[in-house]
């Protein structure tokens, strides 16, 4: 995985609700047009997702994604992090820890 492309992400990406166990983030319509949220879209194509992540919609008409995952894989207060913090170290930390455990 690369996380550079999936540090950029954060650019794009707004947390609109969270409750335990469920994400909401607003995308920004300009995400569309950046060669790393492409690059990101084909590395995930084909795959299937991690046992944590339960469901995750796409609404085009509000842009906004829906993540729902197993709070006892992820904790809530780390997916929020993952997806706001703007220290580079603590994102590369998150995602290498979380990656290489839901990935196992």
């Amino acid at each position: 995985m690369n996380f550079e492309n999936l540090a950029s992400l954060r650019n794009y990406l707004s947390v609109s609700e969270h409750k335990a166990g469920t994400i909401t983030l607003k995308v920004k319509a300009s995400a569309i047009s950046d060669p790393a949220v492409k690059n990101i879209i084909a590395e995930f194509k084909g795959r299937s997702m991690p046992k944590a992540v339960l469901d995750i919609k796409f609404n085009f008409f509000t842009q906004a994604v829906t993540i729902k995952y197993d709070t006892q894989s992820i904790r809530p207060e780390d997916i929020e992090e993952l997806l706001t913090t703007q220290d580079q170290k603590r994102f590369q930390q998150l995602a290498e820890s979380y990656y290489s455990s839901l990935t196992a």
